[in-house]
């Protein structure tokens, strides 16, 4: 049986779910190699967004693979959390420690203020407020605020993706597979999140987890 509580689902996103739950019939629903392709797709699609090539990507993929396996998926999202991400995909455990610019948007957090912002993030999201969201929307508060802060010294998208994964996975979406096609939504929609307009990001994350239910069901449907 698939589950689908928790989950706000756009009519094509319903009807999705139903197919898979018919293609799934007499099926393990945890088949992990559904799950590879799945991991596979979203550690690719992030890796482009990074506009990163060759081995550099190569590189970046398998730390995407190796932080969506270093945190429970259980777990409420927290600052142990992010550093564990940071570390899986640069080998580098800690917070930057040095101040960073931005060409466009809010000024990045000064080093010494990231911590308290971070566990801002976490606390808020932890509440019942924060829990009561839907999917998407926590997703997307996560995505953007750590964009907004941006902890690390490299690959603050990357651990900004997994954050709003996490989050979606564990209010019961599907996991978002964002890809390089996307940079220019996402760029916009981030900008539109720092003035507190989370909705166009929202929309997003919702079809990039539509997208896992299309993979899913191609892989079912030709297996």
């Amino acid at each position: 049986m698939v589950e689908t509580r928790g989950l706000r689902l756009a009519p094509s996103a319903s009807v999705k779910e139903k197919r898979l739950a018919v293609l799934l019939a007499g099926r393990d629903p945890r088949d992990p190699a559904l799950e590879v392709a799945l991991v596979e797709a979203q550690a690719r699609g992030s890796v482009d967004l990074a506009g990163l090539i060759g081995p550099e990507a190569e590189a970046a993929a398998e730390g995407v693979r190796r932080a969506l396996t270093a945190v429970d998926a259980r777990m409420p999202l927290s600052v142990d959390a992010l550093l564990a991400w940071g570390a899986a995909v640069t080998g580098v455990r800690g917070l930057r420690t040095t101040p960073r610019d931005r060409a466009d948007g809010p000024p990045p957090a000064p080093p010494e203020f990231i911590g308290s912002r971070l566990a801002i993030l976490e606390e808020w999201l932890g509440s019942d407020s924060g829990r009561e969201l839907p999917a998407a929307q926590q997703g997307a508060l996560a995505l953007a605020r750590v964009m907004e802060i941006l902890p690390f010294d490299r690959a603050n998208g990357l651990v900004a993706r997994l954050a709003a994964s996490h989050l979606m996975v564990r209010a019961g979406a599907r996991r978002p597979i964002l890809l390089g096609a996307d940079a220019a939504r996402l760029e916009q929609s981030l900008q539109l999140a720092y003035q507190l307009q989370t909705e166009p990001l929202a929309r997003l994350l919702e079809e990039a987890a539509e997208r896992a239910l299309d993979l899913l069901i191609d892989a079912l449907a030709s297996g």
